[in-house]
């Protein structure tokens, strides 16, 4: 569903790249994606198919296929981009990256939110301490709804890794750890009975830097949450929504009833008029040239999915009233 709603018309849209194949075990659905859009494209059922026609690929499968698809490519020469998560497991992301390292081949990583140009000059602000030291942040998101796989994957525990978090949250944590690193603590509940959870809650302790803070996190596949980030700063409340061209907003903390934006003055570094997905596939067919490194690696990817393995392994029961006062227990 992803190829068909943004990878596929984006990277039509790429000058530096061709389609030649869509892969999918269900012809069908290859075939009628390949005559909808036009294609002088192959549809094909295995993966192993495409191999020596291809320069590069876009995995687009359940998380729990990512492992064997990405290392069959990348041991023959194939960069990668891959969809979020990296893999099902810690264990089956570095099997990934190895493979990677002994080709010399390029893993990237499907985490789009980070070609919005707001999150690179937040990102610029926040390390040049534009907005003084950080106390504490928020950020939480929920829909009733969003995007459905047409292999139904993500209703199985197994197939998606978990539920919410990572589905959703997930784009939030690559995006906090840009901004701040790995986190020196973290705890999560959710309202997991055995299957994916449909909430949760995650807490986060940042020390270094001369700073020490704290971040809660909300997701929900089941209720419409206000959506965004909101950072605590000694200049005032930070507040950034979640949208491809959402502004950066300060409140000066003595001067609560007034907004002001922030902006990059110059060219953006990415067009916010151009879909970040063609962005993100634009940058990897260069990194694939030139065997460098893509904005987002497999080394970020796989410290997403370190954190996503320490979250789960330690999470706790949810309370019913999730969205009240009840927060996860101090980050350890």
């Amino acid at each position: 569903m992803i190829t068909r709603n943004a990878h596929l018309p984006c990277a039509l849209a790429c000058s530096n790249c061709r389609v030649t194949a869509i892969v999918d075990p269900v012809m069908t659905r290859a075939t009628e994606l390949i005559r909808a859009y036009g294609l002088d494209a192959r549809a094909v059922a295995r993966a192993e198919d495409i191999v020596g026609d291809v320069d590069g690929v876009i995995i687009a499968t359940p998380n729990d296929t990512h492992r064997d698809l990405a290392v069959m490519f990348l041991e023959r020469g194939i960069s990668t981009l891959i969809e979020k998560p990296l893999a099902g497991s810690v264990a089956e992301g570095e099997d990934i990256l190895a493979a990677a390292r002994g080709s010399g081949a390029i893993v990237a990583m499907g985490y789009s939110t980070r070609f919005r140009d707001h999150i690179i000059l937040l990102k610029d602000l926040l390390d040049g301490g534009y907005f003084g030291k950080i106390r504490r942040f928020v950020h939480q998101f929920g829909t009733t709804g969003g995007w459905a796989p047409l292999s139904a994957y993500t209703l199985s525990r197994r197939a998606a890794g978990g539920g919410v978090l990572v589905i959703t949250g997930t784009h939030f944590l690559d995006r906090m750890m840009y901004f701040w690193g790995y986190p020196s603590g973290a705890a999560l509940i959710d309202d997991s009975r055995g299957g994916p959870e449909a909430n949760c809650a995650a807490e986060f302790r940042f020390e270094g830097n001369g700073q020490a803070f704290s971040g809660l996190t909300r997701y929900s596949k089941a209720a419409d949450l206000p959506s965004g980030l909101v950072i605590d700063t000694e200049a005032g409340i930070v507040r950034v929504l979640d949208s491809d061209t959402a502004d950066i907003v300060l409140r000066h903390h003595d001067r609560p009833d007034v907004e002001h934006v922030v902006r990059r003055a110059g060219p953006p570094v990415f067009d916010p008029d151009v879909p970040v997905c063609q962005h993100q596939i634009a940058d990897f067919v260069e990194a694939a040239r030139s065997r460098t490194a893509p904005l987002v690696n497999g080394e970020q990817g796989l410290a997403s999915l370190r954190l996503l393995e320490h979250l789960y392994s330690n999470r706790r029961p949810m309370p019913d009233d999730w969205y009240g006062s009840e927060k996860p227990a101090p980050a350890p």
